[in-house]
């Protein structure tokens, strides 16, 4: 999801500065030829800073600082209309533009703050005009009747923004956790795995583990207590798994009983350690349906920088485990025969 908000935010950015700038740039052009050289000139000016930070973002891509920057020029702006009037005084109409712009821009309380100190400086100017210190082209009432439609504007554009901001989060979660289990799923696992191979490659002195597992037994349950059961027992085999790890370790459902681990920055020593002691406590949890897991691990960069090769790997180094576990477990039948 980072990758792909990070792509739609730069698209954002472009779009509304080259918008922007495009009718700055035309309303200034008009100001110069009708005279207003020095409207004409801050019109410019002011937006040529805007393509500046376009430019900048490119290198930086910094989309917090680059937003903020865009959202400061766009106070000056509007303030530089409602002291001079803009084009035959409807510079005033532009403020309607900045709580769309502030939500798109930054998250919700980020763009509350924004509009918060965009009403504030126009009540400053509307207060310097009272005093007699400054001049500016609209009178009170018409200030505050702007305010008025400002506001309903700003929440609008709040209210809305919070629900797709909910629906938005809870598509997303849809999308990536296990309905069951409350894990990742399949699909979100492997691209997260795609991308920490990818960062990986840039930087071999960073480390990451697979851990194949698979629920020994767990037909078992199913069997036994019916699938009810089954799911119930899925549920607390996730939390013990979410609880055994670091919250910056990845831990994804892939089939029925088969789950998908994405350590970071693993070592081999502690890694095992965890392993054996996770495979202790969930025999010990569930010895009435004699459950335990087996698992195989791959180290990345050590063993591969392939993503199907390393999951081959890790399903293999996993059945040899389950292999030695049903030798076990025959030999344990056999004496108990005897």
């Amino acid at each position: 999801m980072i990758t792909y908000l990070k792509d739609y935010q730069e698209k954002l950015l472009y779009s509304l500065t080259f918008v922007g700038c495009g009718f700055t740039y035309f309303y200034g052009g008009v100001h110069l030829l009708e005279g207003n050289y020095f409207i004409g000139s801050v019109e410019i000016f002011l937006s040529t800073l805007a393509l500046i930070n376009l430019i900048l973002y490119r290198f930086h891509k910094n989309f917090e600082l680059a937003g903020s920057i865009i959202l400061v020029l766009m106070v000056l702006i509007l303030d530089f209309l409602i002291v001079t009037g803009g084009l035959e005084r409807t510079g005033i109409l532009w403020i309607y533009t900045f709580p769309l712009l502030t939500f798109f821009l930054k998250d919700i309380k980020k763009a509350v703050l924004w509009n918060l100190i965009f009403i504030f400086s126009i009540t400053a100017l509307a207060f310097l005009d009272w005093k007699g210190i400054m001049k500016i082209s609209y009178s009170v009432v018409e200030i505050r009747q702007a305010l008025s439609s400002y506001t309903a504007v700003f929440l609008i554009s709040f209210f809305y923004s919070y629900i797709l901001k909910r629906l938005n989060t809870n598509l997303w979660e849809a999308s990536i956790y296990d309905p069951l289990t409350n894990l990742y799923n399949r699909k979100y696992i492997y691209q997260s795995l795609e991308m920490e191979l990818e960062r990986l490659k840039r930087n071999l002195e960073e480390s990451i583990c697979i851990v194949y597992v698979d629920v020994d037994n767990f037909k078992r349950v199913n069997d036994v207590s019916g699938h009810q059961e089954g799911d119930r027992v899925l549920k607390e085999l996730a939390d013990i798994f979410k609880k055994s790890f670091r919250r910056i370790d990845l831990i994804g459902r892939v089939g029925g009983d088969e789950f998908l681990f994405i350590l970071i920055n693993c070592r081999d020593g502690s890694v095992n350690d965890r392993l054996e002691k996770l495979k202790d406590l969930i025999e010990e949890r569930f010895r009435k349906y004699n459950l335990s897991i087996s698992y195989g691990i791959v180290r990345i960069p050590e063993d591969t920088l392939e993503i199907d090769k390393a999951l081959r790997l890790a399903d293999k180094r996993m059945y040899e485990m389950k292999k030695k576990h049903k030798q076990i477990l025959k030999i344990a039948s056999d004496k108990t025969s005897k």
